[in-house]
Order: C-alpha cells, then structure tokens, then sequence
C-alpha cells in the first residue's frame, strides 16, 4: 500500500500552551494586549514600521485595498495565476480585476501588456509569489511608482521570500499575508498587513478595529483574535529555521532530479523562495500525464487538488477573460512538490525516485 506524502504540516511546538493560557487569562479580543504583542513582534520579524493583524488572508487584502482608497469601478491589474482567493477579494469589494499576462519562467506582471491595460481608472497592481517564488518586485514596483499607482503584494505563499537579499515585502506600498493552516506560519485562521507608509497604516487600522460609533464613517472589522495572535507569537520564532529547512529540501530535491523530460522552475534573478512549494516543469509543455504519475505515487500536488489554470478559464471569471498565454502554459506544465518540516529524508528520496521515473506519453516525440 503507498504512503501518502502530503502537504499538511502541523507545526505544533514547545511553549504555545503558555501563549495560549496566558490569552484565555488576560483576554483574547482583537484590541487585546497579546495582539499587540504579536503585531509588535510582527514588525521586528519583518523589519516593518507598521504591522497590522487581520481575522484572514482574504480579509488583510480588502483591508489593504481599502486603505489605498480604491472604490467600486476602479480596475486592478493583477496575474490569472493567482488564488480565487484573492480575485474575490477584489471582486468583493466591487472592483474591476484586469488579468495581465505572466513572463514566460516566472510569476511576475508582464510589464509590456500591464502598459497597454492601464487606463484612467487603474489604480493599482497587485503581484502574486505562487508557491512562494519571488517576482521581479523591483521591476514592478518602479513601473507602477512612475505611473502613480498602488502597487500591493499578497505574499500569502511567500512569507519570508527574498529579492536582492531584502525581503520580498518590501517592495510593495502594502503587502498582505495569510496565517491559514496550510501556509508557512500557522494560526488556524489568520492575516496581517506589512508597511512602511504611516497613512496607510492608520487607514488599515480603521478597517481592522471598528469602533462602531455613529461619528465614525463605517468600516469593515477584520480583527484577529487573541488565541490565533498567541500561535502567531509562539511561532514566528520558528518560522526562520522553518523556511531554511523547506529550502534545503528544495535543494536536495532538485539537485538529484536527472529526469531529462523534467525541470526546476528557475528562479527570478537574485531572488531567494520562500519554500512553500518546490515547482517542477514538465519540459514537453504538459503537465497531465505528470499530475498522474504524481497521484499514483501518491505525492500530494496543489495544480491536482485545485485544478489549477488561468482564472478567466474559470466560469465564476469568464466576464474578465484575456488571453494570457504563458499563465496557460506555465498552469499546463508544472507540478507542486511537498518540501515542508514534516518530509523526511527517505520521504525526499521517493519524490526524487518518483521524479525520475516520471515518462510522458509521447516521449518518443520530444527531444530533451
């Protein structure tokens, strides 16, 4: 019988039921002291001026959106390689969302099509880590900057990514993230918003602690609770060595992949992943006879589980079609490897076996 080797992770260590106790005795409302704490250490573990807890990932993104001001009609250009979750964040709040196509080996914004979409009522982009793999932020964030537009990054999957040895965050005007307990940094539910401009931080702010007071205009409360700000606070020490693990499977998994059918995703120059997920492309261009393979072996994959695709494919997204073909071909060619704490060393050693026994159906007719 296979063992299955997932993506689930419960990253549950020493001293949180102390966090906790310490919570349930003092208070756990989202103005508590230990959210504060937590807040606080969020700050210095990203190196924030101002970091703000949020009750979701889903929820830090509407906060954020809200702070930059953007109001029902306003466009944001964002990849059709990006979650549901945060297209629904958008079309929530009643914007309009501009699929812009990918490069073709990474993640990032195609600049050249961003600049033929933009018109008098874009107001921002936002960029999207998949499976914690930096985008060339730098680039992005010039281009928006010089074209008077917000430029928001949801590194929901990319907590501790890097660029140039910064982390990826600090790119963006205002990044968003979520504690989920599939992500990297676990709190069962949860976000937070990272950024380095006061106003916006004092706009999210209003969003995430309503007040509910008739002198107030009225806002939405996205306030996270004391019990998930008390894992936050037991784990984010963890959350370092944490990354450095996943990324030494990432390198042990790709250093022995000699699959000639079969490629590593490469990574965006200077840039660092955040080793939520090691991608792996599928060189003939398709990733069906993969995803099979995979299963079979019993290798738990997101692009699987999700069906993943370009999210215009979607009928829910089909009134923002756009033709983004390296979204297309980049879903249709890569497959999703689990790489977390919880994978053993033999357990590497299979997803490399499986990898290099990997054959596509028409082997014969692709040349490696």
């Amino acid at each position: 019988m296979i063992s299955p080797i997932t993506d689930n992770f419960w990253p549950v260590g020493e001293g949180e039921e102390a966090y906790l106790l310490e919570a349930l005795a003092k208070g756990i409302g989202g103005d508590s002291d230990i959210v504060r704490r937590y807040e606080q250490r969020l700050k210095t573990h990203f190196g924030a001026r101002h970091a703000i807890a949020a009750s979701s990932g889903y929820g830090a993104l509407v906060v954020a959106m809200s702070a930059c001001g953007l109001r029902p009609g306003d466009k944001v250009l964002l990849t059709p390689t990006c979650p549901l979750c945060t297209v629904y964040a958008l079309t929530f709040m009643r914007l309009e969302p501009v699929f812009c196509d990918i490069r073709p080996d990474d993640f990032t914004l195609d600049l050249k099509m961003a600049e033929r979409l933009i018109d008098s009522k874009t107001r921002a982009i936002i960029d999207i880590p998949m499976w914690g793999y930096p985008v060339a932020a730098q680039e992005v964030a010039e281009f928006a900057r010089d074209r008077g537009l917000y430029y928001l990054l949801d590194i929901a999957l990319a907590h501790r990514a890097t660029l140039n040895g910064a982390l990826l965050w600090t790119y963006a005007d205002i990044a968003t993230f979520s504690t989920h307990h599939s992500k990297n940094l676990v709190t069962g539910e949860g976000g937070a918003l990272l950024t380095n401009n006061a106003r916006l931080a004092e706009r999210a702010r209003e969003f995430t602690r309503c007040e509910y007071r008739a002198d107030k205009p009225p806002v939405l409360n996205f306030a996270l609770g004391g019990l998930q700000a008390a894992l936050g606070l037991a784990r984010l020490g963890r959350l370092e060595d944490d990354v450095r693990h996943r990324l030494a499977t990432m390198q042990a998994i790709s250093q022995r992949l000699t699959n000639p059918y079969l490629e590593p995703l490469p990574l965006v120059a200077g840039g660092e992943p955040a080793g939520t997920r090691l991608l792996v492309r599928a060189r003939t261009g398709s990733n069906a006879a993969l995803l099979a393979h995979q299963a079979r072996a019993g290798i738990a994959s997101d692009i699987a589980l999700y069906n993943c695709k370009a999210l215009y494919q979607y009928p829910v997204m089909r009134e923002w079609a756009t033709a983004c073909p390296n979204a297309e071909r980049m879903l249709g060619s890569i497959t999703t490897v689990p790489v977390h704490p919880g994978i053993r060393d033999d357990e590497a050693q299979t997803i490399v076996d499986v990898l290099n026994n990997f054959q596509p159906e028409n082997a014969e007719e692709f040349q490696p």
